[in-house]
C-alpha cells in the first residue's frame, strides 16, 4: 500500500550512532561493575606510612618520601585492579541469582548491560595486570597479592556460604592490605598495628552483616544466603565483641607500639576513634545506606570528619614527636 501523501517514513539511528551508544552503555556498565566506590578500603595501604616516621622516612630528610607514595600508589592501584576482578568474578557468578533480587538485579552483569564475554575479559584482564604490576614491584608483594587473591577464590567459590569462616576471610582482607604497604616501603610496623586493623576490621564486617539482616525484613537468604546462618541475637553479641575489641586494642596500640611516642600523645586520638565508631553503630541502626560501609565512609560527613581528623591528628602527634 502507498504511503500517505504527506507523511515521511520514520528515520532510523545511523548504525554507527547506534554502535556508539552501545559502545558507552557497555563501558559506562562495565564501570559500575568494576564497584571504584570500593576502592576506598585499597586506600589502607597507606597506612604504615604514616607510622613509619623515623623509620622508613623522618622530617630531617624527606628525600625518601616522593618514592615511596609513588610506589604505593602503584600497589594501591594493583590492589584496585585485584578487587575490582574479584568483584567481576562474585558477579558472573552470582547473576542468576542477582536476577531474582529486587535490587540487585540491577547489577551490570545481572541486568545485561554487560555482557559475560565482556565480563569475563575484563576480569581475566583485571586480575593479570594486578598480580603483575604487584610482582614488578617486588616478588614479596607478588606472594601477597596472590595471597590476597586465593583468599577471594576460596570466598568467592563457597566460603562465603560458611557462617563466622566469611567474616574472617573479608576481614583479612583489610589486613593484607596494611600489610602489602608496609612491606612496600620496607618496614616492620608494631603487630598492635595488625592486632588493631583485624580488630577494627570484623567490627565492620559484622556491621554490614547486622545491617543487612535489619535491611532484608523477613527474607535475609534473598539479601545474602549466609544471613540465614545467622541468628539475630547472634549478630548483635558480634557486633558488640568486635565494637569493644576495636576501640580496646586501639588504646593499647597507643600504648604499647614501640615506634609511637613513649609519652603517650596517641592516646589524644583516642576519642575521634571513639566517636567514629558510636558514628558507625548509629548508622548501622538507622541508615539506608548501611549495608555499604564504604558509601558511609565518603557520603556521612560526621564519619568521614572523624576520619580526616584522626588521620590529621595522628600525623601531627607523630610529627611533633619525631
Amino acid at each position: 500500500m502507498a504511503a500517505k501523501a504527506g507523511r515521511r517514513p520514520q528515520s532510523q539511528p545511523p548504525a554507527s550512532d547506534s554502535g556508539a551508544a552501545g559502545f558507552r552503555a557497555a563501558a559506562v556498565g562495565l564501570l559500575r561493575a568494576l564497584r571504584p566506590l570500593q576502592w576506598v578500603k585499597n586506600g589502607l595501604v597507606l597506612l604504615p606510612f604514616l607510622f613509619a616516621i623515623d623509620l622508613a622516612w623522618s622530617v630531617d630528610d624527606l628525600a625518601a618520601i616522593p618514592g615511596m607514595l609513588l610506589r604505593l600508589l602503584a600497589v594501591c592501584l594493583a590492589f584496585c585492579a585485584l578487587s575490582s576482578g574479584v568483584y567481576l568474578l562474585n558477579d558472573l557468578m552470582d547473576r542468576e541469582a542477582d536476577r531474582q533480587h529486587p535490587d540487585k538485579r540491577r547489577r551490570p552483569i545481572a541486568s545485561g548491560a554487560v555482557s559475560v564475554p565482556l565480563a569475563a575479559a575484563a576480569l581475566a584482564g583485571l586480575l593479570a595486570a594486578g598480580l603483575a604490576a604487584a610482582g614488578l614491584l617486588g616478588w614479596q608483594l607478588g606472594l601477597i597479592a596472590l595471597l590476597y587473591l586465593a583468599m577471594n577464590l576460596a570466598y568467592s567459590l563457597g566460603a562465603k556460604r560458611a557462617a563466622l569462616l566469611e567474616l574472617f576471610i573479608v576481614a583479612a582482607g583489610y589486613v593484607v592490605r596494611v600489610a602489602v604497604g608496609a612491606v612496600a616501603i620496607g618496614v616492620a610496623p608494631s603487630p598492635w598495628l595488625f592486632v588493631t586493623t583485624a580488630a577494627g576490621a570484623l567490627f565492620i564486617v559484622v556491621g554490614r552483616r547486622y545491617a543487612e539482616q535489619r535491611l532484608a525484613g523477613g527474607d535475609p537468604a534473598g539479601q545474602r544466603a549466609v544471613l540465614s546462618r545467622y541468628p539475630a541475637p547472634l549478630l548483635h553479641q558480634l557486633l558488640t565483641i568486635s565494637a569493644t575489641a576495636a576501640l580496646l586494642s586501639y588504646t593499647l596500640y597507643t600504648i604499647e607500639a614501640e615506634n609511637l611516642p613513649d609519652n603517650g600523645a596517641m592516646l589524644l586520638t583516642l576519642p575521634l576513634v571513639a566517636f567514629g565508631l558510636f558514628r558507625y553503630l548509629y548508622l548501622l541502626n538507622t541508615s539506608r545506606r548501611a549495608e555499604a560501609p564504604e558509601q558511609l565512609m565518603v557520603r556521612d560527613w560526621p564519619l568521614l570528619a572523624a576520619i580526616i581528623g584522626w588521620v590529621a591528628a595522628s600525623a601531627s602527634v607523630l610529627l611533633v614527636n619525631s
